[in-house]
């Protein structure tokens, strides 16, 4: 009986590491005019996923979350921002349409249909934009941490213009970072973002580029249905601007998450999965998916 039992562990093992295996991403390079982009693929499914990280962040911010994600069979897509990894192009004097316009070249080289946008803080304004200025081909959008309709405090707000200063220096990076994005307590969850580096350059422009689109342009996110995630401690993105979104359009799930700040991703990734998966897979129903604004 003992053998049989360590038999059959050994099975689910194997059949669990290859699995796994087979969710390791697929790293492609696309073409958008004169821009290259790295995207990474992962998993395969009937529904895709493409996430854009927060502001200055690269692709590797969404290892896990998109190997998670992918596990439930819906194929997940990230990319690195331009000047991020092997991607390339101007970031300066440039627009959120402009991102959205990378954004959507992943949709449209991959041949994508049923696609659903999710966006992690500065992304979700990125995906926004896209799903305004793209409605027909956007099945839903997945915000995790979303801004731009309450202000955060003022010394908050210069904190951040410290954060995205490109002559900070690493130790006041990785200080702000900890103070600015995570719950108290979970200050030193900001070592998990060192080691995928520091990019306040990009980060800066990222923040000037949203300040040249009028916001009209992009804050309703379009007609797609939408799932917004809140953390209730999050400082930049305040649950309060989360709320003010979540009312000012139709077919809108809100969730707001405890103990967790503006980089929740290393502090709720597994709430956050499931809650990903769930819209994907069981909301919004077809008839809620045909509803016009």
């Amino acid at each position: 009986m003992k053998k049989v039992l360590i038999a059959s562990l050994l099975l689910v093992f194997i059949t669990a590491l290859t699995f796994a295996q087979n969710l390791k991403p697929e790293r492609q390079l696309i073409k958008n005019g004169n821009n290259q982009i790295e995207i990474f693929v992962y998993g395969q499914g009937d529904v895709s996923l493409i996430l854009a990280a927060g502001n200055g962040r690269p692709a590797a911010q969404f290892e896990e979350l998109a190997t998670a994600i992918a596990a439930n069979g819906i194929q997940v897509i990230t990319y690195n921002y331009r000047t991020l990894g092997a991607s390339t192009g101007v970031i300066e004097n440039i627009t959120l349409h402009d991102y959205a316009n990378d954004l959507m070249a992943i949709v449209d080289n991959l041949k994508l249909t049923k696609v659903y946008l999710g966006g992690k803080t500065y992304g979700n304004r990125v995906v926004r934009t896209a799903s305004q200025d793209h409605s027909d081909k956007v099945a839903g959008v997945i915000l995790i941490g979303a801004g731009g309709d309450v202000n955060p405090s003022k010394e908050t707000m210069e904190l951040y213009k410290q954060y995205t200063d490109p002559n900070i220096s690493k130790e006041e990076w990785m200080r702000l970072q900890g103070l600015l994005m995570y719950a108290p307590g979970n200050e030193n969850l900001a070592k998990i973002d060192a080691e995928q580096g520091e990019f306040p350059v990009l980060a800066g422009e990222q923040v000037k580029a949203s300040n040249r689109t009028p916001k009209d342009e992009w804050s309703m996110g379009g007609i797609a249905p939408m799932l917004i995630l809140t953390c209730l401690d999050d400082r930049v993105a305040l649950p309060e601007s989360a709320l003010s979104i979540a009312k000012k359009r139709r077919n809108t799930w809100l969730v707001g998450l405890p103990n967790c700040g503006h980089n929740m991703l290393n502090e709720r990734g597994d709430d956050i999965k499931e809650l990903i998966v769930n819209f994907i897979k069981k909301t919004p129903s077809d008839e809620i998916k045909a509803a016009k604004p």
